[in-house]
């Protein structure tokens, strides 16, 4: 299995890169720990990064065995996740197992993302919101640029439901799937 590591936003509305951003209270960075959940339960991890925060990501987890670090590729460049995809697919020549992941959800535990290991064609959701980019799916990347040519569609929602086929592992609410949206928010919740 491959884990994807979603590392190249813009992170406009946090105020600072959440790739690189230490929770108070976390052992590491979010890019740290997000590869640190992944590494028991894939093969190889691949961050897909930005150009602003490429080589800081480099320096905090570029050297680990079995990670790659990379962005974006034209003319599929800057459309979010499903960019992100189409980088990492563009790497391997076959249909691989993917194991999708977004920085910004340092609460994550490894016990939640294993079972979405262990569950094909998933994504995790909460009653109050469903986290696509927390996914498990079987992709090549011919799929993917077909998809993106035939539907003209970059919204996750559409790729990982519509696509992939993929259905949700429904957890009750909780701390854990809160994702970094507002720094501010967030860090007072804490």
């Amino acid at each position: 299995m491959i884990g994807l590591v979603y590392a190249g936003g813009k992170s406009t509305r946090f105020g600072k890169d959440k790739a690189t951003y230490h929770v108070p209270g976390l052992p590491a960075t979010n890019i740290e720990l997000a590869v640190e959940k992944l590494t028991p339960l894939c093969q190889q991890i691949v961050v897909c990064a930005n150009e602003i925060n490429r080589a800081h990501i480099l320096k905090l987890v570029g050297q680990e065995p079995d990670v790659q670090i990379i962005c974006d590729i034209p003319p599929y460049d800057h459309h979010g996740p499903l960019s992100a995809i189409i980088a990492c697919t563009s790497h391997f020549s076959t249909l691989q197992d993917y194991l999708t992941l977004a920085v910004d959800y340092p609460y994550l535990t490894k016990d939640s993302l294993a079972v979405l290991a262990r569950t094909s064609n998933s994504y995790i959701a909460t009653i109050q919101h469903s986290h696509y980019s927390l996914a498990h799916f079987s992709i090549s990347n011919e799929q993917v640029t077909t998809w993106v040519a035939d539907n003209d569609d970059w919204r996750l929602r559409s790729f990982i439901i519509n696509k992939c086929v993929s259905h949700p592992l429904v957890y009750r609410s909780s701390v854990e799937f809160s994702n970094l949206n507002y720094r501010e928010v967030d860090l007072n919740e804490k």
